[in-house]
């Protein structure tokens, strides 16, 4: 409740101080109360974040995030106003003011906040490199809360968002099924050298499901790609080792690379990648890039 609310109710000021000093409500942000006593559920705090900020506030950047499950729920909350309202932070609270906020980008349920689109476009803003940029995009998409045609339709009506042209380049590969930004740049690597593209988070049963990260089935090759956080402990290695010897034994021939190999030799996975490929029958053409080495096996 605020003060408003408490004024058409007939509550007085006296009244007011007296519940609060008996400690049956509690204040929240200025002029907003708890009207009970006890813990302060989290979406309370969420409606009184809302009072406070008055007439077009809405729940934004990571505490919007947070309600689409696409980021943590941040230590602070997040609301966007108006950008001719002047309206205070608080403590636990940031307020953002915004030039372009729209109704289109508003969730009308409680508790308002902006769109999946919106929300990326406004994390993007603080995101320090492309790659925590993409990493970002990868989990909006791979939630299903949105897909690669909504944020492409979103970032084309804001042109000054950060991480722009890198996103709109990347969001094909995105709906191909990259993941991770490292599976992004090996989407970048392989279409670069005129590479077969291959199916990407490839659906294997056997032992439970598992997913392949690259799978070029014609050819009979399967490449992982050692991008996420956790790939350093224990099960996850005897998981993959698992991956990698099933691949085998089914006569897929198996590649795997980490950061330090697509990031710092590109061309010379791209030529592994061309000559196993080779050996498997492919008879395509290898693009040179200006990066690639002058020599290049005779295969290629």
């Amino acid at each position: 409740m605020d003060h408003r609310a408490c004024e058409r109710a007939g509550i007085t000021a006296d009244k007011l101080r007296w519940l609060i000093d008996s400690g049956r409500w509690q204040p929240l942000f200025p002029r907003t109360f708890a009207t009970f006593s006890g813990p302060i559920p989290y979406e309370v705090r969420l409606e009184a974040a809302l009072l406070y900020a008055g007439a077009g506030s809405v729940l934004s950047h990571e505490t919007a995030g947070a309600e689409h499950a696409i980021c943590g729920r941040p230590d602070s909350i997040h609301v966007t106003v108006p950008y001719h309202r002047e309206v205070v932070d608080q403590p636990g609270l940031v307020i953002h003011r915004s030039r372009t906020l729209r109704h289109s980008d508003i969730v009308v349920p409680r508790p308002r906040r902006t769109t999946v689109e919106r929300t990326v476009l406004d994390l993007l803003a603080d995101k320090p490199s492309a790659q925590s940029a993409l990493g970002l995009v990868g989990d909006a998409i791979r939630t299903r809360t949105t897909s690669a045609d909504r944020l492409r339709a979103a970032l084309q009506q804001a042109p000054r968002t950060r991480w722009r042209r890198v996103v709109l380049d990347a969001l094909p590969d995105v709906a191909a099924g990259a993941q991770s930004p490292l599976e992004l740049r090996d989407a970048q690597l392989r279409r670069r050298h005129g590479l077969p593209a291959g199916r990407r988070q490839a659906r294997r049963t056997g032992e439970g499901a598992e997913y392949l990260d690259v799978l070029i089935e014609p050819y009979g090759v399967h490449i992982e790609l050692d991008g996420r956080l956790g790939h350093d402990r224990a099960t996850e290695r005897w998981r993959d080792m698992r991956r990698d010897n099933r691949s085998e034994l089914a006569g897929l021939r198996h590649l795997r690379y980490g950061w330090a190999d697509v990031v710092d030799r590109p061309c010379q996975v791209a030529i592994e990648q061309a000559t196993v490929l080779r050996q498997q029958g492919w008879r395509g053409a290898f693009k040179r890039c200006t990066d690639c080495p002058d020599a290049l096996p005779p295969a290629l």
